[in-house]
């Protein structure tokens, strides 16, 4: 007989919900069959039988949670039969503890330390109990013609529409220069498209549960503004060149990266000038770290989570493009593991996409800073007493004032100015 324990999922994690079964007692099992669906803080997966077998008493029904190391039921080998209710409170001393240490260890088939009292699973599964209208928007082109981002912005700032744009790109794809020499015909003149509204919503008074990634966001917010001193730095930089650049190398590379990209890149290598700043509180010592692992801010239906670029002072920018936007489809897609997004020393949230131009973030504990990005736009501004456009972007660095003082905010935000302002830096 073998145990369906609920496993542990990070150091953080206390206890799981079990959202479906898809055995019921007395149904044969497979090995390495999915057995029952649970919701961990950050995760949906499907918990696999051990051995083939039988399905035994199940301890905890569909919506129960159950703590870490929990018993969720049990799996019966061949000639094995159910104990009584009444005696299976009270099993032999010493076989049911070697037993239970025997199955535990057969468990541990994962390559992390975090996994060490989990069961082996496959790949988790996707919550298909929410709403359709909940689910994270499709990202790409949408039937559009293939364009830059830049070219989309000029298009938009010009008043040209994209559809009538002949591309000189790599398959037809339309760029910056292709929008800066169009030339409309007559018969067509150019409207600025009016931006669309979100659809309209059915309102109805209800109550929606609290999912534990929900319950665990307000842990953490919690035990960050109310024990961490924030205090807020903004400082403008100048985009024009790394806008430049990223265009350039999305088109000789044909790839796409965001501006977000060159920020994590940029945040990663200063951090290097400023290792204070790469720091985590603790009640007898501040911790500088020797490595540099970047969280990201990304936005799922069910809410915030931070996924982590490791290393990110040692990745050139395509290499972050590649690894965020991989663990972005897992974060909102719930397939994240806990090596995925634990273990931040720094953190990014980014609202540009959204055209917020200033917002303060929440620092993420142990975290002792985090950067929030607001939006690019084009600005009159004075350079050698002429009035010229470039693009500009605030930035709001909130920092923890147990560790980082108004001097030290403001030097790392001088040193990335300059990985900023001079992109060069990022791919020398």
């Amino acid at each position: 007989m073998a145990e369906i324990i609920m496993p542990k999922m990070g150091d953080a994690m206390t206890e799981g919900k079990v959202i479906r079964w898809y055995k019921k007692s007395g149904d044969v099992v497979k090995k390495g069959e999915p057995v029952l669906e649970i919701e961990t803080d950050k995760v949906n997966l499907d918990l696999e039988a051990e051995q083939d077998g039988t399905l035994g008493d199940v301890a905890a029904e569909a919506g129960k949670v159950v703590e870490v190391g929990g018993v969720l039921a049990t799996i019966l080998g061949a000639g094995e039969k159910a104990q009584p209710k009444k005696e299976a409170a009270a099993p032999a001393a010493e076989e049911a503890p070697a037993r239970r240490a025997i199955d535990k260890k057969d468990s541990i088939k994962h390559s992390t330390g975090e996994y060490a009292e989990a069961i082996e699973m496959k790949a988790p599964r996707v919550d298909r109990t929410s709403a359709p209208s909940n689910a994270a928007p499709a990202t790409g082109d949408n039937g559009r013609r293939r364009s830059s981002p830049l070219a989309r912005k000029m298009a938009r700032e010009l008043g040209v529409s994209i559809e009538q744009v002949q591309g000189s790109g790599p398959g037809g794809r339309i760029v910056a220069n292709d929008i800066k020499n169009f030339k409309p015909s007559a018969a067509a003149p150019q409207k600025a498209k009016a931006p669309s509204l979100p659809p309209v919503q059915q309102l109805e008074t209800k109550e929606i549960p609290l999912t534990a990634m929900r319950r665990t966001i307000a842990k953490r917010l919690a035990e960050s503004t109310g024990p961490i001193p924030h205090f807020y730095l903004t400082a403008e930089y100048d985009v024009t060149n790394l806008l430049s650049l990223r265009e350039q190398i999305n088109e000789i590379e044909g790839i796409k990266t965001s501006v977000n990209d060159f920020i994590v890149r940029a945040a990663a290598l200063a951090l290097r000038h400023h290792p204070n700043v790469n720091a985590s509180w603790g009640d007898e010592a501040i911790t500088q770290h020797g490595e540099i692992h970047i969280g990201i801010a990304v936005s799922t239906p069910e809410g915030l989570i931070t996924p982590v670029v490791r290393n990110a002072d040692e990745k050139s920018v395509t290499d972050i493009s590649n690894e965020v936007r991989a663990l972005a489809d897992k974060a909102k897609n719930r397939k994240l593991t806990p090596n995925d997004y634990q273990g931040s020393t720094f953190t990014i949230s980014n609202l540009g996409a959204w055209g917020i131009e200033q917002f303060t973030a929440i620092i993420n504990p142990p975290n002792v800073a985090i950067l929030a990005i607001g939006a690019a736009s084009a600005q009159p501004v004075v350079i050698d007493r002429q009035i010229v456009i470039r693009d500009r972007m605030k930035v709001t660095m909130s920092c923890d004032h147990r560790v980082v003082d108004g001097a030290l905010g403001a030097e790392y935000l001088r040193t990335l100015r300059s990985y900023i302002e001079q992109p060069v830096r990022l791919v020398l």
